[in-house]
């Protein structure tokens, strides 16, 4: 389960957000949860529902800023896939360069679409002219339902910087491996390159011994073949 999240962290976020909101849905389970929550008191309770209203506003904005360095991260990913479309070689590994650079914007794009999901606003708990009447009315237990809720709902928000996070760190691996793949497949284009050019040059150097071998044994051939000088002519 865990590799399931690591490699679909939108798909795990999605699962456990829904679980999430049916549990806090239901009432008779919030309200079986939240029981231990009454012995903080109804002082301790109002505190702990104002510091996850303040740890509400802190994920939210630090999720909204992700989107900082995701666009930052895009720019990255587009000039990066451009070069690699230049200088990858036309051999098997330039498809798999391919693949791995679209695999990357797709890990990029879910992780802007979870971190923009920041910007929507989820349920508050403890919150608003009704909470004051029905802190009025239902005391401790009230408040220790508000608290249990709202918990659930910073959950929610943890899991969902979560989720952007790991898109954003899956998509850097996976760029860098296409990276790694095309210096790969440039180094061994230049190997073969060099080891072609030298065999090639190392057979025109031998034809070349051959040509003048049969060369000086044709001229000495025609030399034994001529007449000397003081031969006597028949």
């Amino acid at each position: 389960y865990r590799a399931f999240e690591e490699a679909l962290p939108l798909a795990a976020f999605l699962r456990n957000k829904s679980k999430i909101m049916r549990d806090v849905s239901d009432e008779a389970l919030v309200a079986e949860k939240s029981t231990p929550y009454a012995e903080l008191g109804e002082g301790g309770l109002k505190d702990r529902i104002e510091e996850e209203h303040e740890r509400a506003t802190k994920i939210d904005e630090k999720t909204s800023k992700f989107t900082l360095g995701l666009s930052v991260s895009l720019t990255v990913l587009a000039a990066a896939s451009g070069a690699f479309a230049k200088f990858v070689p036309a051999n098997p590994y330039a498809g798999l360069v391919s693949i791995a650079c679209g695999f990357a914007s797709i890990y990029m794009l879910i992780a802007g679409v979870t971190a923009l999901g920041a910007l929507k606003t989820l349920a508050v708990y403890g919150y608003g002219t009704q909470h004051v009447l029905r802190q009025k009315s239902g005391g401790v237990s009230y408040l220790s339902q508000a608290l249990y809720a709202q918990e659930r709902m910073n959950v929610v928000r943890q899991l969902r910087n979560e989720a952007a996070y790991q898109s954003l760190r899956n998509g850097f691996l996976v760029l860098l491996v296409a990276l790694i793949g095309s210096v790969v497949g440039l180094t061994i284009q230049q190997t073969d390159s060099y080891i072609v050019r030298n065999n090639t040059a190392l057979e025109k150097a031998g034809d070349s011994k051959a040509t003048l071998g049969r060369v000086s044994a044709d001229m000495g051939d025609s030399k034994l073949m001529q007449p000397t000088a003081d031969a006597p002519a028949d």
